[in-house]
């Protein structure tokens, strides 16, 4: 078993990458927009005062620039909003307009479906084990790619 932990979790956490890719793409065909928009668009709907750039960076991981090629093009589709805050230049907080609310409302919904077909047949107290360990195996990897000497040395 051993010899294989890294080729089982490197193949299933690739799949498992490539087929949330892969729905995310589809889904957001329908709307005009690409896989990049899901977690904004999220975010954003659950947020009731919006949230600012650097919120939605070490929310959702991403760089800045990133952050900043998705909010250019979900705001020139009319579907964010930006308003400046702490009146400074670059702290504006972002928020949905109202047809931004309506795809999030329609991506929550398709969101809660996935969730159930996928995990619905999983009791709770499994689920809750499986993401306490994934959480912890991130956090273990985060910190082993931070810190490289851990293994020994770089290569």
């Amino acid at each position: 078993m051993q010899e294989n932990r890294f080729e089982l979790f490197d193949v299933s956490v690739s799949l498992i990458c490539k087929n949330l890719q892969k729905i995310k793409t589809e889904i957001m065909q329908t709307y005009g927009l690409k896989s990049s928009h899901v977690l904004f668009m999220v975010q954003l709907g659950g947020s009731s005062d919006g949230l600012t750039a650097s919120e939605l960076s070490q929310a959702g991981h991403m760089d800045k620039a990133q952050i900043s090629r998705v909010v250019s093009e979900l705001t020139d589709k009319g579907y964010i909003t930006r308003s400046q805050a702490y009146g400074k230049k670059y702290k504006y907080r972002l928020t949905l307009t109202e047809a931004g609310r309506k795809i999030a409302g329609e991506l929550d919904r398709l969101i809660d479906r996935a969730l159930d077909y996928v995990s619905g047949s999983i009791p709770r107290s499994d689920l809750e084990i499986f993401y306490r360990t994934l959480f912890t195996i991130n956090d273990n990897l985060f910190s082993l790619s931070s810190d490289p000497e851990t293994l020994g040395g770089t290569p």
